[in-house]
């Protein structure tokens, strides 16, 4: 016998079953054999309910026994608005049992030939009360080349979705469940998932999930995004009310090894935490999160809120406390990283910091830490601050608090120097000495009278400063640079010196009082000083100098007498010389005496010609000093070649001293041009008592 109904059918507490039932009790009271086998047929081109759709089916519906049914049911097609697509192919076989008006399903048999997840063959069971209360149990659902348990509930539209899985493939997830976020990427690991989801029609309202996934590894395809070897934990709690979600997300890493441009981090004894409170935003793509909890173990620890676009995944608004006992790893973790390129790049560290970080739409706001005993050393040489104690403030308001630090002591370009407080206002791309600075290094001092740094914020930081430099030991400063040794000190001012496009520069002449005269020194430009390799121009003019002082302080042999002289286009490049051109001599109209010692004489004649006088072993060796008329000594260096002169010789040659009186003494030299590094070694070559040059 069949059935067919019309075309449609929209179904309330009516629904097939009770119509296949209600024909079968009513085919029962007419007079068919005992043995009769009852049956009914039901065709129906669609039927729907709350939320959901099935079209093209065909019912055979079975008298068993009193109150039982045999179900065989296909199919064309099933929708609902949660799901992401149609499920085809429908084939149900299930006895059915009626009790208190609800029918169920113990061993049935599913099979479904094409489903978003691939086709399915599938034991279930269930309860069906009417088309809108019904409960199914799914096992061995095959998802992601694993296998699901999945338990459904309708209920007057409202459905509720448990889901058990083992065995399955992240990669095939990604694919399956977020392909934009995996797309060109490579994706791979083992994953467990128990979930739990519920809703109204299409529209999800809870969710809670526990997403285990083991052999983790990951690569984005510009390689700037990659995990290898991972194992982690994502627990979810959400709650949707209007049109936010509420709830809590917590991420665990207990193993692996996690590269984020430009962050790598090694998990290994303990899991790195994540923990999340907030809510969701959906009309406005906006998501708060009121509390958050970041744990990098043997690195830091922070808390914070804040306000995301997700559209953009600009940060509108953050609050970030930020706290580690081991600077040293912080440091090379999260900061080195953002340092790549710059002076601070190559750095051992240690010491406690308690940072407090505000940021909003994108940019830093403010900054407010608090330094225990940090210890800065750079590996290469350049500098190291030993010490550090206080609080830098920095803020983008108008009001800036008072950031003081003070330092026991440390090094800059190998010159020490000892404990220095400094008291700043940094607001904006500016930092602003409030008191000068007085540092203490080789037995004098440098006293900082002003500093003023604008746009540190910027991609052209500048600042501006001037200073004053007062008793400083030439001795100290010879050992700093490896220098012959040098006995005086040394006083000058260093008038304003600014810094711009990564360029250091100074207005007006430094002034430096040395050795009995002047020192001046011009036209100063330093490139790239905070960098690697730094280069230094600057003119130089040389007044009024002892050179009794000079040679006493470089144990070079003694000579009385003044000494003028320039060195014009200076060029260093890490501080080591590539061009100038200077020139020596003694002033004209000098009232000083012009005396010479015999090991001065030596040392400059092996200056000029490579190899000594020879003056000990003739019987000019029993005179320990001569008199001179004028000494003058001239040297351009370019590149890797130098040019020596003096005062010109009538026979060839250049007078590097000119003698006077008896016994009358000349150095004269023959060789114009030498090779730079020929010069470097007649200098260290040159006999100085108590003193080797490197």
């Amino acid at each position: 016998m069949e059935c067919t109904p019309g075309n449609t059918i929209s179904m309330g507490k009516y629904h097939i079953l009770s119509l296949g039932l209600g024909g079968l009790v009513l085919l029962q009271t007419l007079p068919f054999p005992a043995d009769a086998d009852l049956k009914m047929g039901l065709a129906i081109e669609r039927l729907s309910a709350s939320g959901w759709r099935m079209q093209g089916i065909d019912v055979d519906i079975g008298l068993i026994d009193t109150g039982q049914l045999s179900v065989h049911l296909t199919a064309a097609s099933f929708k609902h608005d949660a799901l992401p697509g149609a499920f085809e192919g429908i084939s149900l076989d299930c006895p059915l049992q009626l009790k208190a008006q609800t029918y169920r399903c113990i061993d049935g048999r599913l099979s479904i030939a094409n489903t978003p997840y691939g086709p399915q063959v599938l034991k279930v069971s269930g309860e069906f009360t009417d088309s809108e209360q019904l409960r199914i149990n799914a096992q061995d659902v095959k998802l992601a080349q694993g296998m699901i348990d999945i338990d459904l509930e309708l209920n007057q539209g409202r459905w509720d979705l448990a889901l058990r899985g083992e065995g399955l493939k992240l990669a095939r997830l990604g694919r399956q469940f977020a392909a934009d976020l995996v797309k060109d990427s490579d994706l791979s690991g083992d994953a467990k998932l128990v979930a739990r989801l519920s809703g109204f029609k299409a529209e999800p309202e809870r969710a809670e999930l526990t997403l285990r996934v083991g052999q983790f590894a990951y690569a984005d395809v510009e390689g700037l995004r990659v995990a290898e070897d991972g194992a982690l934990r994502l627990d979810l709690k959400a709650q949707r009310k209007g049109s936010e979600w509420r709830g809590d997300v917590r991420l665990s890493l207990s193993k692996g090894q996690f590269y984020a441009d430009p962050f790598y981090l090694e998990v290994a004894e303990a899991p790195l935490t994540v923990e999340c409170r907030g809510q969701w935003m959906t009309g406005a793509d906006l998501l708060h999160i009121h509390t958050a909890k970041v744990v990098v173990p043997q690195v830091m620890e922070s808390q914070g809120s804040a306000r995301v676009d997700i559209s953009s995944g600009e940060i509108l608004e953050a609050q970030i406390d930020l706290n580690s006992d081991r600077v040293g790893s912080l440091y090379s973790v999260i900061l080195q990283p953002l340092l790549i390129g710059s002076m601070a790049d190559d750095l051992e560290a240690s010491g406690v910091l308690h940072t407090q970080i505000g940021l909003k739409n994108g940019a830093l706001q403010g900054l407010d830490a608090s330094l225990e005993n940090i210890d800065l050393d750079d590996r290469q040489g350049l500098f190291a601050l030993y010490g550090l104690n206080g609080r830098l403030a920095w803020t983008r308001e108008e009001h800036p608090d008072r950031s003081h630090l003070s330092i026991q002591g440390g090094q800059l370009y190998r010159i020490d120097f000892g404990p220095v407080d400094i008291h700043a206002h940094a607001q904006k791309g500016e930092v602003r000495l409030l008191q000068p600075v007085d540092l203490p290094l080789m037995q004098g001092s440098l006293q900082i009278d002003q500093l003023h740094a604008q746009g540190l914020l910027a991609d052209a930081p500048q600042f501006t400063t001037s200073a004053q430099v007062k008793d400083i030991s030439l001795q100290a400063l010879a050992e700093a640079f490896e220098w012959p040794s040098m006995e005086g000190k040394l006083h000058g001012t260093i008038p304003s010196v600014h810094y711009r496009q990564k360029k250091m520069g100074m207005d007006g002449e430094l002034v430096i009082d040395v050795f009995g005269g002047t020192i001046r020194m011009g036209k100063l430009l330093v490139e790239d000083p905070l960098g690697r390799v730094p280069e230094l121009f600057a003119d130089l003019q040389l007044s009024g100098l002892d050179l009794a002082q000079i040679t006493q302080t470089f144990s070079f042999g003694h000579i009385q007498g003044g000494l003028e002289g320039e060195i014009a286009g200076l060029h260093l490049a890490s501080w080591e010389p590539i061009a100038f051109d200077a020139r020596f001599n003694t002033p004209d109209n000098d009232q000083t005496p012009h005396r010479i010692s015999q090991r001065a004489v030596d040392n400059l004649t092996s200056l000029g010609n490579g190899v000594g006088s020879g003056l000990s072993s003739t019987f000019l060796g029993i005179f320990k000093e001569f008199r001179y008329n004028r000494i003058e000594l001239r040297a351009k260096l370019d590149g890797n070649s130098a040019e020596l002169g003096g005062m010109d010789h009538p026979d060839g040659g250049y007078y590097l001293v000119k003698g006077s009186g008896l016994p009358r003494i000349d150095v004269i030299a023959r060789n114009r041009q030498v090779a730079w590094k020929t010069l470097l070694e007649r200098l260290k070559n040159i006999r100085v008592e108590g003193m080797e040059m490197r």
